[in-house]
């Protein structure tokens, strides 16, 4: 499991800003590697090409430590946040200068410590671009043209599931059913390249699954059982191994997700 997601402990300390305003219609191109959205992002006065991975379940825009150090960041006050399996320290980063195709990325964001999830992967991270990125703006994911647009309006025209998004700790989370139990509400993460973790009185194992997205429902989805959330009140993630099958539309003024098979 390659999952990078983090959230703030502290949220109420920490001001994520907006990442700037984006040009409807335009594109991003990316790479779709490991299991990842991996997108070139140039930061700094020298336009620094950097990898960066698309990562709509961090709680906010990350730059890798060493990437950081690299470049001559400066660090603030260190801070604690929450990753998948352990708590972990970062730093804030202000007045961070940085375009993805073009585009502005977050001003402030956290260092961290990003080389174990680095390691499992075939190049390295030297950040994310987080929830704060989607923050207020349509992004259209094409897994099949390999690029992420901006709109400045959605569709459900053509749409195989439209679902709701909740937004909650800098967190969107979507209604999810898993072999036609009750709906719960899972963390959207395109910063994981399974298709589901699901929390099971049978964890600590794989089973396949049937899985519910509004309308739309998948067999056979290989899924990862925990015994305890991941986070508190989610009850998993729904990951690239899931949405790669689909564009995906997500709305986050208008708090909603929308699937369209490719």
């Amino acid at each position: 499991m390659r999952c990078s997601i983090f959230m703030p402990l502290f949220v109420c300390a920490v001001l994520f800003l907006r990442c700037g305003s984006a040009a409807a219609g335009s594109a991003i191109p990316f790479d779709y590697c490991d299991g990842l959205i991996w997108v070139k992002v140039n930061a700094g006065a020298d336009g620094a090409v950097l990898n960066f991975l698309l990562d709509s379940g961090a709680g906010a825009s990350v730059l890798n430590l060493q990437t950081a150090r690299r470049l001559g960041v400066k660090l603030g006050e260190p801070e604690k946040v929450r990753r998948v399996g352990a708590g972990a320290e970062a730093w804030r980063v202000k007045d961070f200068h940085a375009s993805v195709g073009g585009v502005p990325v977050a001003t402030s964001l956290l260092a961290l410590d990003l080389s174990a999830t680095s390691a499992e992967c075939s190049r390295t991270i030297d950040g994310l671009l987080g929830e704060d990125f989607f923050r207020g703006r349509i992004v259209e994911i094409d897994f099949k043209a390999r690029c992420v647009r901006f709109l400045d309006k959605a569709s459900e025209g053509g749409c195989c599931a439209v679902m709701p998004v909740r937004v909650e700790h800098e967190a969107m989370c979507v209604p999810v059913s898993v072999n036609g139990a009750e709906v719960k509400w899972a963390r959207l993460d395109t910063g994981c390249d399974e298709g589901l973790h699901w929390v099971a009185s049978t964890g600590g194992n794989y089973m396949r699954a049937s899985v519910q997205l509004g309308r739309e429902r998948i067999t056979n989805v290989k899924t990862a059982l925990h015994r305890s959330p991941i986070f508190p009140a989610e009850a998993g993630l729904l990951g690239n191994g899931v949405l790669s099958n689909y564009r995906v539309t997500i709305d986050w003024t208008g708090r909603r997700v929308m699937l369209a098979r490719t």
